[in-house]
């Protein structure tokens, strides 16, 4: 199992890049169906499954779209498999990391108050992410690391944008 993982640990930590990963349809699939699992138990308790589902499904067409039109415009359509499975790879091991500070944030919005240290610890496991995709498009496109945050970034908004456009958050 570690032998699975370990490629995507090391793209998290900035010691891979995608074009390490084995241009494989088996792998995408696998990292996608955890991609799928992660983004549905994330909005779980907010949601509830069948919303959650949907917005999960939702959240992988954005992530294949969005990359496939980045590489179509920069001519690296060839990077797409790998780059789509890096990105989603590291998106369930982020998101595995930041789970309990998400659900812990669900409970203290709940409860009325959110605490200032579990904020700050999301806030940074989300700049984690943004870090760590734009490593992914930096490589994936062959520009320059600002813009290959820049480009994450898009990525990042464009999906929370689009999620809150079509399920607005309950209120607590």
């Amino acid at each position: 199992m570690y032998a699975l993982i370990k490629p995507f640990v090391r793209l998290c930590l900035l010691n891979a890049n995608p074009q390490d990963l084995p241009a494989s349809t088996l792998l995408l699939a696998l990292c996608l169906a955890g991609y799928l699992t992660i983004t549905t138990l994330i909005a779980l308790p907010v949601y509830g499954f069948g919303v959650s589902l949907v917005q999960g499904f939702i959240e992988i067409l954005l992530l294949l779209a969005y990359t496939q039109l980045v590489l179509q415009v920069r001519a690296r359509p060839e990077r797409y498999l790998q780059t789509v499975t890096s990105l989603a790879g590291t998106g369930v091991i982020i998101g595995v990391l930041g789970m309990p500070l998400i659900y812990s944030l669900y409970r203290s919005a709940q409860a009325g108050s959110v605490s200032s240290l579990t904020l700050l610890s999301y806030l940074l496991v989300l700049g984690w992410l943004l870090v760590v995709y734009g490593h992914i498009f930096r490589q994936a496109l062959s520009i320059g690391r600002p813009f290959g945050v820049l480009i994450g970034f898009g990525y990042i908004v464009l999906t929370s944008i689009v999620i809150e456009s079509l399920f607005p958050s309950m209120p607590y």
